[in-house]
């Protein structure tokens, strides 16, 4: 078995658990995780500045000077590769596979590549102007990029990426955790996603106003939290719909299960935000729809490429809340039709994006790397 390191920044984050999901899957390499700050201990190797790191200080020189010399135990590792996840951290991990004399694999997940450079710069934060500075290095230096969905390659490609540096591949989703489970007595309608702009849960809900007349017994429940937070539940207020929406602000992965398998329709209103930012192609659709029920969502971004419209679920424009409605209040007048719908999502799930089929095809990528 090859050992492998996986550099993210910071790690673990809540909203980043297909990153663990992932390593947990393969087969035939042995992940050691490397990072400027470990939040809490993970069960697998790890490497990071932050360990007896208390005032922060080398944290902070790591973020300005890219050194490996801050970690400690870098120099033992017998690593065949760095896959580093996010553009930013496909940056900080240059120096590392340098010093180590390996390959640099990059994963780009959707903001690293859709925010224009200018509203990066504009966002003030130094790990962006890393970015911004040594962009044309990435591009030289890593022995491949790795697109979460078609429409990130492009994206890439955009950028003047190397086409042949680059590999679209999906992130794979558990369907062996995510499966169907028995409907909760109370309908509701899911959504999951942090609040922000791009994730259009605005939209969500001027589209859910305009139908709880019509489905009374059904609620919305949201699960997230980001600089919206305050600007949505005013939002709820306004509609007048703010008894009928709960937001349940972060969650663990284990409750947002649980909140899958009993829900009737999950909706994400997906949009481009104006900087530009885009999703990649968001997990926890995918999730979603291995838990077999119906996704209505946006033609945005890699969403198309994981809903079949009309056939796993439904997708309408951006910020079109009237259409939304329509295809939420379908789906919740025909439960016989989400449930074919939720069944078949199922299916292309286990077909298309299973995360173990996924994970052997990523353990691949790096055989023809390392």
């Amino acid at each position: 078995m090859k050992n492998i390191g996986i550099y993210r920044r910071v790690f673990p984050l809540t909203s980043e658990a297909f990153i663990q999901e992932q390593s947990h899957n393969m087969m035939r390499y042995q992940p050691t995780f490397i990072s400027n700050t470990l939040l809490q201990e993970v069960p697998f190797n790890s490497i990071a500045v932050s360990q007896n790191d208390l005032l922060g200080i080398k944290q902070a020189t790591f973020l300005l000077t890219r050194s490996p010399k801050l970690f400690n135990r870098l120099d033992t590792s017998t690593l065949a590769l760095i896959h580093a996840h996010f553009g930013p951290d496909g940056v900080y991990a240059i120096p590392i596979a340098e010093k180590l004399k390996i390959p640099l694999l990059v994963t780009f997940h959707g903001y690293d590549i859709t925010i224009s450079r200018t509203a990066l710069w504009r966002k003030g934060k130094f790990l962006y102007y890393q970015l911004i500075f040594h962009e044309e290095e990435l591009k030289r230096k890593a022995a491949k990029f790795i697109a979460v969905s078609n429409f990130i390659k492009n994206k890439l490609l955009e950028k003047k990426y190397p086409n042949e540096k680059i590999i679209q591949h999906y992130i794979g989703v558990d369907t062996e955790k995510f499966t169907p489970g028995k409907k909760a007595s109370e309908r509701y309608i899911l959504c999951v996603g942090r609040h922000t702009q791009k994730k259009g849960i605005d939209t969500l809900l001027h589209a859910f106003a305009k139908i709880t007349h019509k489905h009374p017994e059904v609620s919305l429940i949201q699960v997230g939290t980001g600089n919206l937070t305050n600007t949505l539940y005013n939002l709820t207020k306004t509609l007048d719909i703010a008894h009928r929406v709960r937001f349940l602000g972060a969650q663990p992965h284990e409750v947002v299960l649980n909140l899958m398998r009993g829900a009737e329709v999950f909706a994400l209103a997906s949009q481009t935000a104006e900087n530009g930012d885009c999703e990649g192609l968001p997990i926890v659709i995918n999730e979603a729809s291995a838990c077999g029920i119906p996704v209505v969502s946006t033609w945005h971004s890699g969403i198309p490429e994981a809903i079949l419209d009309g056939e796993t679920g439904f997708l309408v424009a951006e910020q079109d809340d009237i259409n939304l409605a329509e295809k939420l209040d379908l789906l919740l007048s025909d439960r016989a039709l989400g449930e074919k719908m939720g069944q078949r999502g199922r299916e292309f799930m286990c077909e298309m994006f299973d995360i173990r089929k996924q994970t052997s095809k990523l353990e691949a990528i790096y055989d023809s790397l390392s």
